[in-house]
């Protein structure tokens, strides 16, 4: 076993529920899920963090359940590393919410959402 140190070990990460877009929401709220259609979060998220220059220090990460289900929303964590900080776990609209989730990503991990890495 060898220990790394990946670059977004000094900002941290977002976890990305997949379980919620790709199961529960089709078949909980299929309404929300035709509104929604192909649109994947934790994609969204990494090219958005990549093209504000956030890409490597930054990791959109897709994971399990979390066990908070909320009917026709994704649940998020944040959780930071290096100078630290408390994780965040919410649930979002996907879609609705996607440009909160990121002014929200930068100011817990990056610094100000106006401000290019």
């Amino acid at each position: 076993m060898q220990d790394v140190q990946p670059k977004w070990l000094e900002s941290g990460a977002v976890l990305v529920c997949e379980k919620c877009y790709k199961q529960r929401i089709p078949d909980e709220t299929p309404d929300v899920a035709k509104r929604i259609g192909d649109f994947d979060l934790r994609d969204w998220l990494k090219k958005r963090l990549k093209e504000a220059g956030y890409g490597k220090r930054i990791r959109a990460i897709n994971t399990g359940c979390l066990d908070i289900c909320a009917k026709g929303l994704v649940t998020v964590s944040i959780v930071p590393q290096g100078a630290g900080g408390a994780t965040q776990t919410f649930v979002l609209d996907p879609v609705e919410e996607r440009e909160a989730l990121y002014a929200r990503v930068i100011l817990a991990l990056g610094g100000s959402p106006h401000e290019r890495a």
